[in-house]
């Protein structure tokens, strides 16, 4: 019961937040990335997932923070935005991190089109 609610509520509502301070102060905050760290891990431990799928969920946030760092490097995205995209990638894994990469994609695209032409 409680691994259901960690898994219900912590990561939409981390996310939620991250989103709405990255629209109105242009910064994430690194205790969002950190906690939902913390509760990938917690959250493992508690449905007893093995330590080889565990494995793989951190190699997909390793490989998405290696690149995003190259994109931080280059100035195309913020160093918040790389550590909750490999923060993100430890929750969802390379099962669904195609799928999650291409929408935050065009959606950060998105926001930031609008935010250049009202300025």
């Amino acid at each position: 019961m409680l691994a259901d609610a960690i898994r219900l509520l912590l990561f939409p509502a981390l996310m939620s937040f991250a989103a709405s301070s990255d629209l109105i102060t242009m910064t994430i905050s690194n205790r969002v990335s950190l906690i939902l760290i913390a509760g990938f891990f917690v959250l493992a431990v508690m449905v007893g997932m093995p330590p080889t799928a565990i494995g793989m969920h951190v190699a997909a946030s390793a490989t998405v923070l290696v690149v995003a760092f190259i994109f931080f490097a280059r100035g195309w995205i913020g160093g918040g935005d790389a550590k909750l995209a490999a923060a993100t990638a430890l929750w969802l894994g390379f099962d669904q991190l195609l799928n999650y990469l291409i929408f935050a994609s065009l959606f950060g695209g998105l926001s930031r089109s609008r935010s250049c032409a009202s300025a």
